[in-house]
C-alpha cells in the first residue's frame, strides 16, 4: 500500500492520529508527521504495523 492510500484509508476510517500511536506501538510524533505529510518515510517495521491496523479495521467495517 502506498503512502496516499494509507492516508486515505486512515480518513475513511475516521482514524485519528493518537488512535494509530496507540494500538500500533508507533511514537504519536512519527504518526503525526506521516500523516499530516510532513514526511513520506516510515520505518518498515512501523509501516507494517499500520498497515496492519488499518486493514483489519476495513475488514470489520
Amino acid at each position: 500500500m502506498d503512502n496516499q492510500e494509507l492516508r486515505r484509508r486512515k480518513e475513511e476510517l475516521g482514524f485519528i492520529d493518537y488512535r494509530v500511536a496507540y494500538k500500533t506501538g508507533v511514537h504519536l510524533g512519527v504518526v503525526e508527521d506521516f500523516f499530516a505529510g510532513r514526511t513520506e518515510e516510515l520505518a518498515p517495521k512501523d509501516r507494517e504495523k499500520i498497515e496492519a491496523l488499518i486493514d483489519t479495521a476495513s475488514k470489520k467495517k
